[in-house]
């Protein structure tokens, strides 16, 4: 054998030993590796949070109490009906039957035309009314909207996805605290 393959043998062994407790090292529990891409982009996401949540700080409580106001005005608006007002009062039968006929049919056809101009006057009513109203809903809705965007700007999470968005308690409360430990 050449003298420089066994100074060689060695230096091999050497270096793949090295090479074992390299790899022995990174697999030990508690050894810090490189964080992923995912893992990256969520710390950033985290941080991100955190940054908003200090920015919106004092402004957050009420944001909050505007949308919680423009969600239960345009839901009590929403339930609200059309009342019509009393009709005339119908004919007592047993206050016609002391009438003559020829009375019972006058009241009968007096009480005929108030009915039929209350219908009248109910039927413009309720029209009226239904145009305030989808005038005054189309304005809420702006209203919850705007409230509810000036929410997703400090944070979309905030609000679930709902057709009628509501706020997401844990998210309030983490966002209302702003502490580091809340965003990590």
């Amino acid at each position: 054998m050449d003298g420089s393959f066994v100074a060689v043998m060695p230096q091999r062994r050497l270096l793949g030993a090295l090479v074992v407790l390299a790899l022995l090292a990174g697999a030990q529990p508690g050894c810090r590796r490189s964080p992923s891409e995912a893992e990256r982009r969520q710390a950033a996401e985290r941080q991100r949070a955190l940054e908003s949540c200090r920015r919106y700080r004092g402004d957050l409580p009420q944001r909050l109490q505007r949308f919680t106001a423009e969600r239960q005005a345009l839901l009590a608006l929403r339930a609200e009906t059309y009342r019509p007002i009393p009709g005339p009062k119908p004919l007592d039968p047993e206050e016609q039957s002391r009438l003559t006929i020829y009375d019972q049919q006058s009241e009968q056809e007096q009480y005929d035309q108030a009915l039929a101009a209350w219908q009248e006057r109910e039927q413009l009513r309720r029209a009226a009314w239904a145009v305030r109203q989808r005038e005054r809903l189309r304005s809420a809705e702006a209203s919850f909207g705007r409230a509810a965007a000036a929410l997703r700007q400090v944070s979309p999470a905030l609000l679930d996805d709902g057709a009628m968005p509501a706020t997401r308690p844990e998210e309030v409360a983490r966002y209302l605290s702003c502490s580091p430990e809340a965003f990590r």
